[in-house]
């Protein structure tokens, strides 16, 4: 959890001020949200087979190479303004994604090692703080992006930017360190006829647990693309449409994250009240109804109200959604479970960007909010009407794994 911190401040950093960077080195839109899906894409494929083999070997091994990975990559960044080489360095680290401090295609390995160390009955709370110090790190690291202003008179345009790969450098040396710290259990593996009795005797356990992870993931592809639409081209839409300085949204982007940590508190105590399903529906249907009112506003100042309000409400829920997802399946096939949830959710999101940037390029400002608005509804509306009858059924296979 405190990795998952530290590396939220260098994505928070890098979501305020990547898109800025990469414009004033003049890509184009396309181009821009082209880097940012491209980066999504390899997740997206990485994902099931880091999940999948982690749940085998072990997923402390993956957790570290993306740490240094990183690390690298932000290396790239200080030396070089080469488009070919910033496109390398930004689709292998995932920068700009506004993943909120997730490991890009290393994440099911990280959510299924995380369950290993709660009791099933605890994850809703834990993975719900989890997800509140993610934000809390990003509003640190969006704080931080504005420090730019203090030497940009000095630095060219271009070497602006900079400091803030020198500052992800050396954060991820630090959370590599701290990950070399945690021992790590490599998973049991059952063996020959012991395997296939067991197999046998949970037929009817497994094809249950696949029906739930599929029927997530085919409308985690809703969500997905409603996300890729907006969040990481938003630092661009705030600037194109508004005029906004690269201070203005680092601060609209840090209150941001800090009201979503609160309100992945909050999440916690909702869900232990109302189950949760029923409070993530709620909150999610508020959340996307704010949506369509933002492209309607005339200023920067209600545009910022109204996205606060609106990005705290809608990602506040993440950790009560991953902690369901972590429970669908036992502890063997955690991995699998949480590939198939993330690659439902990347694929999605990874296109979305370049849609918004190609319709940002054609000067339609407005239109990926809207569709976005509708796909976060009909979002809402099946997970309520699928999982709800899923919710008794969860917490009792979350305990016998």
């Amino acid at each position: 959890m405190l990795v998952n911190a530290l590396r939220s401040i260098g994505q928070g950093m890098m979501v305020v001020d990547l898109t800025l960077y990469l414009d004033t080195l003049g890509w184009s839109t396309a181009a821009i949200g082209g880097v940012l899906a491209a980066g999504g894409l390899l997740g997206v494929g990485l994902a099931p087979c880091i999940g999948i083999y982690s749940d085998r070997v072990g997923r402390k091994p993956f957790i570290l190479f993306y740490e240094l990975l990183i690390a690298a990559c932000a290396l790239i960044g200080v030396i070089s303004t080469n488009f070919m080489l910033l496109f390398i360095a930004i689709t292998l680290s995932g920068f700009g994604k506004a993943d909120a401090g997730s490991p890009s295609p290393c994440a099911p390995a990280e959510h299924a090692w995380l369950a290993t160390f709660i009791p099933p009955a605890e994850r809703g709370k834990v993975y719900s703080l989890n997800n509140s110090l993610s934000f809390f790190g990003m509003a640190v690291g969006a704080v931080l992006a504005g420090i730019i202003a203090l030497w940009q008179k000095n630095l060219p345009e271009v070497l602006t930017f900079r400091p803030i790969f020198v500052f992800v450098f050396v954060l991820s040396l630090v959370t590599s360190s701290i990950i070399l710290t945690v021992k790590e259990e490599k998973p049991e593996r059952q063996k020959g006829h012991k395997e296939e009795s067991i197999e046998k005797q949970d037929k009817k356990i497994l094809r249950e647990e696949n029906t739930a992870v599929f029927k997530l993931a085919a409308i985690n592809i809703l969500n997905g693309m409603a996300i890729g639409l907006t969040g990481p081209m938003m630092s661009y839409w705030l600037a194109a449409k508004f005029g906004a300085s690269n201070t203005q949204i680092g601060s609209t982007l840090a209150i941001t994250f800090f009201a979503t940590g609160i309100m992945s508190l909050f999440q916690a105590r909702l869900s232990h009240k109302h189950g949760n399903i029923r409070s993530i529906v709620l909150v999610r249907f508020m959340a996307s109804f704010l949506l369509i009112l933002m492209p309607l506003l005339p200023s920067y100042a209600l545009v910022s109200f109204v996205y606060m309000i609106r990005t705290a409400l809608n990602r506040g829920t993440q950790g009560a959604q991953q902690a369901l997802s972590v429970s669908l399946t036992r502890d063997r096939r955690r991995g699998f479970a949480s590939s198939v949830n993330i690659l439902s959710m990347r694929l999605p999101t990874s296109i979305g960007p370049y849609i918004s940037g190609y319709l940002f390029g054609l000067g339609s400002l407005s239109l990926p909010f809207y569709i976005a608005s509708g796909l976060q509804l009909s979002f809402a509306y099946f997970y309520g009407r699928i999982f709800r009858a899923y919710e008794v059924r969860m917490k009792s296979h979350a305990s016998s794994g």
